[in-house]
């Protein structure tokens, strides 16, 4: 319904007639349905765009200053920088920088680059220990029946005088790989062991497996 307002208005003969004007209405449900619309759309634009200007959510490990091949990564030479990565980078980069501390540089990278997994190696033990591998007969390494992760004792025994000597030349040697049956060319029924060894026994183990007979001890759980 339209509401109509009168107000006098002057003729020529001196009389007032009332004019009649159309008052403004209240907006119709359509009109404030669509303004909320409007209101619900911009806010959306505006949280959007504060979202996208914040900028990155997480950070990946970059190099401070130039590293050379072979360099051993410390603290100091690394730090977080907030970067958006497509998803096949962000699995090869790292988002915690303790996880590359003790790493060595497998090529050079400059100051700033994005430190991938391709870029760096980290040895089981290292940087405490170097590693090494043994062949065995499974009869002498627990049946081969050991795991990465086991810790062990390389016994050797040497022949001297007619007389079997023996001795421990490595305690507490961490088992980083076990390879296996058809896991190697050739393999016939042997086993290779890895393992990480304190650089000192590195020329003992050497010596048994060359002129002794060695023997693996498993001591994992075994108290000291």
């Amino acid at each position: 319904m339209t509401d109509l307002a009168t107000a006098p208005a002057p003729t020529g003969n001196g009389h007032r007639t009332r004019a009649v004007t159309r008052r403004r209405g209240l907006p119709g449900g359509r009109a404030v349905i669509g303004g909320f619309l409007v209101a619900a759309s911009a806010t959306g634009v505006f949280a959007a765009w504060s979202a996208s200007s914040e900028g990155p959510a997480t950070s990946y490990a970059v190099v401070v200053g130039d590293v050379a091949a072979g360099d051993r990564l410390e603290a100091d030479d690394l730090t977080l920088v907030a970067l958006d990565l497509p998803p096949a980078q962000r699995r090869l980069a790292f988002a915690d920088t303790g996880a590359l501390v003790g790493a060595v540089a497998l090529a050079p990278m400059r100051d700033g680059q994005l430190v991938q997994v391709s870029d760096v190696a980290r040895p089981v033990g290292a940087p405490e220990r170097a590693q090494i591998s043994l062949r065995l007969d499974p009869g002498a390494a627990v049946g081969g029946d050991l795991r990465p992760g086991d810790t062990v004792d390389v016994i050797v025994t040497y022949t001297t005088g007619g007389q079997p000597v023996t001795s421990t030349v490595s305690r507490g040697a961490l088992v980083v790989r076990v390879l296996a049956g058809d896991q190697r060319v050739g393999a016939s029924g042997s086993v290779v062991l890895v393992l990480a060894v304190l650089p000192a026994e590195l020329e003992p183990i050497a010596s048994a497996s060359a002129a002794g007979h060695v023997t693996i001890a498993r001591m994992t759980g075994v108290a000291e």
